[in-house]
Order: structure tokens, then C-alpha cells, then sequence
């Protein structure tokens, strides 16, 4: 009694040749990828921004640039006007929407606010919602100005020139803007310099112009942040709330003997 042999089935030599290409051309890629990655993260990227702005309080020209890793962005504006924002690469432009200042203004007013959205949220919408409040109940808030520090601390060669020239009729504002512009100037001593100058004359008028450049390594802000996290994220505890307690009855007003 003999056993029956069972055919084996052999790949022929093309069909090899096919799927060792296909391996190794999917090697490159993730070899390739995981190169670009790491070069992107030591990388020291550099930043160029400015920004003018022209004009009286009620009629002011802002314009803004940023320039990074071939890409740039644009921005101008009238203040109680019509504006335009745009990103180009390396000179074609990408994208390009118009707004009104009003706009933005309205929409800044409603950060923060918590309002019922007009159509029913989905799940994704209501897990992120979930995400995000989980995370913001566990992290020390109160910290952040601690890694914003440490990120500006990283910054290599920074460069800040700038000046700024306002009047105004009234002399409550002038007073205004000098305790606003003067301590502005001051913080921003240690990155360059950055003059302000108060126009007296009783006219009121804007001039002011900023560049700004510097070099960033995403490495390093990636170190900082899980530095924060390390610190200042909680994940197995809930952070108390800090609330205005009311005074009790006896502190409320003051006693006269």
C-alpha cells in the first residue's frame, strides 16, 4: 500500500521577482518616511513675520506676513472694513477667502462661551466634546505660562525690530496706550527692540511696523510639552475648581464701633 503523493504548488521565477519588488519598494518608502520624519524633527525650521499697520484708530490698514518652509502666508485689512487672507507656495497661491473685521470680531466674542449647537451633535463630535473635557479637568492651567517660557527659551536666533508711532486727541487715551505699549516694549527687550514713540500733537494717527524671525526645532518643543504633561496632567485625579467663594454674612460689611 503505497501513499498518494500530494502535488506541491511552486511560484514561478516572474511571480518572485514581483512580490520581492513590491517588498522592497514598500521598505524604501517606510525607510524613506521615517528619515524625512526624523529630519523634520531635528530640523532647525526658520520663521520670518511682519506686520504694519497705518491709519487712524478708525480707518486702520493692517497687513501681516509669515513665511515658513516655503510657504507663506498673507493677511490685510481695514478695521471696520473688508479683508483678505491667503497662502501661497513659494509664490502660487493656494487659497485665498475674504472677511470683514466685524466678523472676526464676533467671532472672537464667542470663544469661550458655551452655547447649544442648532443641529444635534454626532458621536465623534460629542467624544471629542467628552476628550476634551476629561483632559482640561486633569491638567494644571495655571501652568501654562511655564511652557510657553521654556518653548520661547528654546528658540534659537531670534530677531525683533520694530517701532510704533500713536497719538490721539483725547489725553485719556494717550495714557491708555502708554501704560499698554510701554510695558509691551519692555517684555519684548530680551528678543530685540521694539521703540515706542507718542505723538502729542492732538491728531490721532497709527504707524507702526514689526519683523519678527526666528528658528524653532520640533524636537524640542516636543520635549517640552511631554515635560508639561509629566508635571502638570493628572490622568488618575480630577482637579478641584477654582470658584469665587462668597464672603460669609459677618465679613459682608464692615462694623462701626
Amino acid at each position: 500500500m503505497t501513499a498518494a503523493s500530494t502535488p506541491m504548488r511552486t511560484l514561478d521565477a516572474p511571480a518572485l521577482a514581483v512580490a520581492d519588488i513590491a517588498a522592497f519598494v514598500l521598505l524604501a518608502l517606510a525607510a524613506a518616511a521615517s528619515i524625512a520624519l526624523l529630519a523634520a524633527c531635528v530640523w532647525p525650521w526658520r520663521v520670518d513675520a511682519s506686520l504694519k499697520a497705518l491709519g487712524s484708530p478708525a480707518s486702520l490698514s493692517i497687513a501681516a506676513g509669515l513665511e515658513l518652509a516655503g510657504f507663506s502666508a498673507s493677511l490685510a485689512a481695514i478695521v471696520g472694513g473688508p479683508g483678505v487672507v491667503a497662502l501661497h507656495r513659494r509664490g502660487r497661491e493656494l487659497w485665498r477667502r475674504g472677511f470683514t473685521t466685524d466678523e472676526v470680531l464676533a467671532w472672537l466674542g464667542t470663544l469661550g462661551r458655551k452655547t447649544e449647537p442648532a443641529v444635534p451633535e454626532g458621536r465623534l463630535a460629542r467624544f471629542r466634546k467628552r476628550l476634551v473635557d476629561w483632559t482640561l479637568a486633569r491638567t494644571d492651567l495655571a501652568d501654562l505660562p511655564e511652557l510657553g517660557l521654556r518653548v520661547l527659551g528654546d528658540l534659537r536666533d531670534v530677531a525683533l525690530e520694530g517701532a510704533i508711532t500713536c497719538g490721539f486727541r483725547s489725553a485719556k487715551r494717550m495714557g491708555k496706550a502708554a501704560t499698554v505699549l510701554y510695558p509691551i516694549a519692555g517684555v519684548l527687550a530680551p528678543l530685540g527692540r521694539f521703540d515706542v514713540d507718542l505723538d502729542w500733537s492732538g491728531k490721532d494717527h497709527v504707524d507702526g511696523a514689526a519683523e519678527l524671525s526666528f528658528r524653532f526645532v520640533l524636537a524640542r518643543i516636543a520635549r517640552q510639552g511631554l515635560w508639561f504633561l509629566r508635571r502638570h496632567f493628572h490622568p488618575f485625579r480630577r482637579l478641584p475648581t477654582i470658584s469665587a467663594a462668597a464672603p460669609p454674612p459677618d465679613a459682608a460689611a464692615p462694623t462701626t464701633p
